[in-house]
């Protein structure tokens, strides 16, 4: 019974290794708790946004971005350009109910 148990559970997990995600597709980052849409532009350029909410903190979202920029480009050399979503110092204290725009940035990767 284990062995059938064992072989199930091999059998889903590959699986959905295998799922492929549409280009544009709303993701979620369990490690940073953020929402996030990726486009790829070309073979070395990918289109990134992440959805901020209320409880997200703009250094949480920059944090990710660096981090997701590292992951798909898979070394250090790579360039975000930011869009849109960069807050202020004091936008929070002059406007308490400001809802801040989504983090856009493209990213590009140091070509091989």
């Amino acid at each position: 019974m284990r062995l059938f148990m064992l072989c199930v559970l091999l059998f889903v997990v590959s699986a959905c290794s295998a799922i492929e995600i549409p280009n544009g597709a709303s993701r979620w980052d369990f490690d940073h708790n953020v929402q996030f849409a990726q486009t790829q532009l070309s073979d070395n350029e990918y289109h990134v946004e992440v959805v901020s909410k209320l409880d997200t903190q703009f250094s949480q979202l920059a944090t990710f971005m660096m981090r997701h920029a590292y992951e798909l480009c898979r070394s250090y050399g790579f360039t975000i350009e930011v869009l849109k979503g960069i807050e202020g110092v004091d936008d929070r204290k002059s406007f308490p109910n400001l809802i801040m725009s989504s983090l856009s940035a493209n990213i590009r990767c140091k070509k091989a």
